[in-house]
Formats: structure tokens, sequence, C-alpha cells
């Protein structure tokens, strides 16, 4: 009950959250330009959330771009802005940029970014893949006795809109040659819709398998669905999704290699996966 409201909580924190600033922002913004008295306070306000918000704009609706590796501009800018709020201490700009700024920042890095995934005893290593279907771009229903008989990278991803996965699936797209080099299939799932991974497929344009959990069934029958996962807000795909996890099976269908992040923000460089790749085979 209690993980169930906390996940809810989440689900409303990032847009509403970035409503609430870009409405500070506006409002500090109009202060400094408005003719008013210097306040070191409104400056600190701007400094915090301006680029605050600018920055959680882009990770949000320009995903592809990547600049969500790049936390520490945000972090910086909000220390900064919070100690010009305090050389004057005004209380509405401070309370802005303390609360909505600072607070801000920590409740998504030390909070928000947290899956609270519990241990999953499915898909340890050493483990038979469990059974589960998913569908193919052309709506074909595929068993996961297909890829027996092949090694295989299955990346479950949350969708389109998530900044951190189309990240990963841009460096995997960079490194395919790398990866089928090796002898290795790449298979990517996701409980999005087909138009909108046929979409990814066509951005990305080379041969990595895009395939669709119809509503969440795979990733339930792994123990990796996220209920609530969906951000409020993030109109077109339902409000549940998949915890990010990557695995690697070998030809009999055993896990050789699994990561199942904490941290929606951290997922495995594909050179990590090729490292393990050759681990295994090399």
């Amino acid at each position: 009950m209690i993980k169930t409201v906390v996940t809810l909580v989440k689900r409303w924190y990032a847009i509403p959250y970035l409503l609430l600033c870009t409405l500070v922002s506006v409002q500090s913004v109009l202060y400094l330009l408005g003719g008013n008295d210097f306040s070191f306070s409104w400056l600190g306000s701007a400094v915090a959330l301006v680029p605050l918000v600018i920055f959680i704009g882009i990770v949000y609706f320009l995903p592809w771009l990547g600049i969500a590796h790049f936390i520490a501009i945000p972090v910086v800018t909000v220390l900064l802005g919070s100690f010009l709020a305090i050389i004057e201490m005004r209380a509405v700009p401070t309370f802005y940029t303390l609360f909505f700024g600072l607070g801000g920042v920590l409740a998504y890095i030390f909070w928000y970014s947290y899956l609270d995934r519990g241990d999953n005893q499915l898909l340890r290593i050493g483990a038979k893949l469990p059974e589960f279907s998913v569908r193919t771009l052309d709506g074909q229903l595929l068993h996961s006795s297909a890829f027996l008989g092949r090694k295989t990278l299955m990346v479950f991803y949350r969708g389109n809109w998530c900044p951190a996965c189309q990240v990963q699936l841009r460096e995997l797209a960079a490194e395919f040659e790398e990866i089928q080099r090796r002898g290795v299939a790449v298979v990517l799932i996701s409980p999005q819709t087909p138009e909108r991974s046929a979409e990814q497929a066509q951005r990305f344009n080379v041969g990595m398998q895009f395939c669709i959990d119809e509503g969440n069934l795979a990733a339930r029958s792994l123990g990796i669905a996220h209920r609530y996962g969906v951000p409020l807000g993030i109109l077109g795909y339902g409000q549940d999704t998949v915890l990010p996890t990557a695995l690697i099976v070998d030809e009999n269908g055993k896990i050789v290699y699994a990561d199942l992040t904490e941290n929606f923000r951290v997922r495995p460089k594909t050179k990590t996966l090729i490292s393990a790749l050759d681990s295994v085979w090399m």
C-alpha cells in the first residue's frame, strides 16, 4: 500500500513540478526586468529556476538530445541561486529558491530517480529465462522460445517519452555492428504502441528488433512491471510501464548477464554490455 502511494506521488511529481517552476521563473524574471529595486533574492530565484526549467523541458520534451546526462548543470545553477538568495533573505524569492530550486533538485536526484524495485529471483544470473510473449512490429506473436539457439541481448525500455531510454537506445544503435559482429541479436521491448516503436525503429534504422509488450504482460510475468510509472501529463502511453532492464541470454535460454537498475537515469553503457558479451563468449 505504501509503495503504491509513493509511486502515485512520483507520477504526479514531474510535470506539475515543471509547471510550478515555470510560473515561479516567470515571476522572478518579471521582477528583475520590471524596474524594481535590485534584489539578490529575486536574482537567486531566477538563476536557480530558469536554467532548471529549461533543462527539465529539454529532458522530457526533446529526450533524444541526451541532455539528461548533464544533471550537474542545474545542480550548479541551483546552488549558485541559493547562495544569492540567502544573501538578502527576502521571504518569497528565498522560499522559491530553496523549496522549488534546491529542494526540487535534491528530490529529483535522491528520491524521484529511484525505482523502488525489489529483488527479482526470476532474472538472476544463471537462471533460465522465464517464458513470455511479445509482438513484432508487424503484429506477429513472438514467444520467448524463439530466442533459443542464438545469443540475445534484450533491453526492456519504457518508451519514446523516456529520456534515459532514448540515450540508451541511441548508444546501442551506434555500437550495433560491434554487437552483431559477436553473433548477438538485439531485441528491444517496450509496452508502448506499435506505431511509436516503429517510429523508433525508423529513426535508428539498424537491425535491432523492436517488439511490443501489449498490456505489459511480459513485464508482469518477469516481475519488471512498473505500475503508475508513466509521469502524469505524458500522453499516449497509458499509466503503467516497465522497469528498465537489460538481459543477455545464451543459446540455451540461460541468463548470463542482468542489469536491473535501481535508478532510471543509470543504464549500462553499451561498452559495458560488449565487455559482458566478451567475458562470456570470448
